[in-house]
């Protein structure tokens, strides 16, 4: 409890700072990888527009929740600041309930998301590899399972400490350090999300504005993703079983 009080806080900022360094030199290293996804000919949804309202309202919660968590970490919340980073965790709990109810069918694992992750999605290469993916390729399956256990666990442990602060006794120093380690490993994931959306994977954030993606974008990235081709074609969907190929290869419709 001790070593939390005197040390936690400068551990997370440390952890946080770190992490974004590690993002920074691999945009140095290897930059933007893929085909990038602009405002013109984006035909296929991708989200509707639930799916993407409860993104935000999911995204901002947790920003909420993660910045009044940290405000806690160096000054006596307020009673406000207190009732804020509460509520924003229930609401962050609750749309990763209905997040999980809505898209779980799309992220089980299938045979051919062993090839994405053999070649970790070619994120430490600077070669442009068209690996087999479906609507989520497998590294967002992971991210997907990970922040839907890690609500389970804030909210488990939140609760402990919410009624340690209204009963006034002092908070077990176990339960405390779970609950800050798990905020601070979702807060990292969420950082490495960012900079997929907007470096790594350039323009990927533009979907969240119409939901939609061109033809282009979904062979490249997703190619085992079954749709609907707008030009009444039937599918995108590649060969599962075949191996990476230059993105000079990639199937074409």
């Amino acid at each position: 409890m001790t070593i939390y009080e005197n040390f936690g806080g400068a551990i997370i900022i440390s952890l946080l700072i770190l992490s974004v360094l590690v993002l920074a030199i691999h945009y140095i290293k290897r930059g933007t990888k893929g085909v990038q996804l602009d405002d013109s000919n984006n035909v296929i949804e991708r989200f509707t527009r639930f799916e993407r309202t409860l993104h935000n309202i999911r995204a901002l919660t947790f920003t909420i929740a993660a910045i009044s968590g940290l405000v806690f970490l160096f000054i006596e919340g307020t009673v406000a600041a207190g009732m804020m980073h509460n509520i924003s965790g229930i609401l962050f709990f609750t749309t990763s309930v209905i997040t999980f109810f809505l898209w779980h069918k799309s992220f089980w694992f299938k045979p051919y998301d062993k090839s994405w992750l053999q070649h970790l999605g070619g994120y430490l290469t600077k070669q442009s590899l068209s690996l087999p993916a479906g609507k989520f390729n497998a590294g967002q399956k992971i991210f997907f399972w990970i922040t839907i256990l890690l609500p389970i666990f804030l909210l488990a442990t939140g609760i402990n400490l919410f009624i340690s602060r209204i009963t006034e006794t002092e908070a077990d120093g176990t339960i405390l350090i779970i609950h800050a380690g798990t905020a601070t490993l979702a807060t990292i994931l969420v950082v490495g999300h960012i900079y997929l959306s907007l470096w790594a994977n350039k323009g990927t954030w533009r979907v969240l504005k119409n939901g939609k993606v061109s033809v282009k974008w979904a062979q490249s990235n997703h190619p085992n993703w079954e749709i609907e081709n707008p030009k009444s074609k039937p599918s995108i969907k590649a060969n599962s079983k075949s191996k990476p190929k230059p993105s000079k290869n990639r199937v074409s419709i």
